[in-house]
């Protein structure tokens, strides 16, 4: 594709449900040159990566679209439901900071969306628990990721894969790791993950943001199945649990060995899991 020839355009307005059937006409129009001093710099790392980074992002668009399949009937909703929504969109935006380069926020909606499906999961343990009903109400500022993690490991029986709250668990140390990034504290802000001054390619931020992606996700999916014993993992998501390169590989097979009362299929080999 010459991308010279792509330019941008409105989608029609049925996408968005619009009963009128049209968009009104612009009424202040952006300066070109602001436009182009917002964009230029993330336009051309959505350029690059989409020249080389093809797989990873067909990988992530296709766990999110899983996510969307596994969030449950809205119909009848529980205590976990809106958590999942909304983490839908976490990873969603994730995806779309990733390709921009704007690889802290993408991390960020990472972390929101652990945070959120773990109190998901709190609130379908204990859906009266008076810091989730206020947190729910939004009124509570400390009720939070740990609060919920802590009260699960306290609970949790062992062979429901007890050992994912503890401390040194990938739950929570992929959390800490997400928490700095989101704060943007010394050593990890975006100067440091892009080198730079502004959104660029860079390949080890790039590395950093699809794995933790992966992990998040499968941290999810386990945290889903704790609550909703009957809950399956779509079918195409199951090779996070398959890939023997990826961080945290085995104790998130134990988990989910503990959680499924089986083990995931046999680790594919790298070749086979970028097919």
């Amino acid at each position: 594709m010459d991308r010279s020839l792509v330019r941008a355009k409105k989608l029609a307005p049925h996408v968005f449900l619009n009963p009128e059937g049209r968009d009104a006409l612009p009424s202040d129009l952006v300066d070109p040159e602001v436009w182009h001093g917002i964009m230029h710099l993330p336009e051309d790392v959505s350029i690059r990566g989409s020249d080389h980074e093809g797989l990873r992002l067909r990988l992530m668009y296709q766990l999110w679209g899983d996510w969307l399949e596994a969030i449950g009937d809205p119909d009848k909703p529980d205590e976990l439901l809106d958590c999942l929504l909304e983490a839908a969109d976490c990873f969603q935006g994730a995806t779309f900071n990733f390709l921009h380069g704007h690889y802290r926020t993408a991390l960020a909606e990472l972390r929101t969306a652990l945070e959120l499906v773990t109190i998901g999961a709190f609130g379908n343990y204990y859906p009266a628990d008076p810091g989730y009903v206020e947190w729910k109400a939004g009124e509570s500022e400390l009720f939070g990721f740990t609060r919920c993690r802590k009260r699960l490991l306290g609970n949790v029986k062992r062979g429901q894969a007890k050992c994912l709250f503890e401390d040194d668990a990938p739950l929570a140390v992929t959390y800490r790791k997400l928490c700095n990034y989101t704060h943007a504290r010394p050593d990890v802000g975006y100067g440091v993950l892009w080198q730079s001054n502004g959104p660029v390619y860079n390949n080890d931020a790039i590395r950093l943001t699809f794995f933790s992606g992966f992990t998040v996700q499968a941290l999810c999916y386990l945290l889903v199945r704790l609550v909703r014993p009957g809950f399956a993992i779509p079918e195409g998501s199951e090779l996070l649990f398959e890939l023997d390169w990826m961080p945290d590989h085995l104790p998130l097979v134990r988990a989910y060995t503990e959680l499924f009362g089986k083990p995931p299929n046999p680790p594919l080999r790298e070749e086979e899991g970028k097919k």
